[in-house]
């Protein structure tokens, strides 16, 4: 049953749709399951450096900061802005370490 006057065909807001209203090709029926529970963890510990962490390239840090790739650069040249480091001949940022120079702009200001 239907309260929408143009639209007779559409099943109102309350109402499931029905076979005939709604396709089937690739989705499930039913509504979709719950995710398991999650166990607690107990007491939070300090957070490390994870073995692996990915590292920031300087598009990721102009994204992260609503910047220009280009100022990410400039503030390298001119010894400001989040402090990276080479790989080779590539620059790197560490993630916290982005995190926290940004968190110092905002203190500082």
């Amino acid at each position: 049953m239907s309260n929408n006057k143009h639209h007779s065909d559409q099943p109102a807001l309350w109402e499931e749709p029905t076979s005939e209203s709604t396709p089937t090709r690739g989705r499930r029926r039913g509504r979709p399951e719950a995710a398991p529970p999650t166990q607690p963890t107990g007491p939070a510990e300090p957070q490390r450096h994870p073995v692996g962490e990915r590292l920031w390239t300087a598009a990721d840090v102009a994204a992260y900061l609503g910047v220009p790739v280009k100022t990410v650069y400039a503030w390298r040249s001119r010894g400001r802005g989040p402090k990276g480091f080479r790989i080779g001949k590539h620059l790197r940022w560490r993630v916290a370490t982005v995190f926290e120079w940004s968190l110092d702009q905002e203190r500082n200001q």
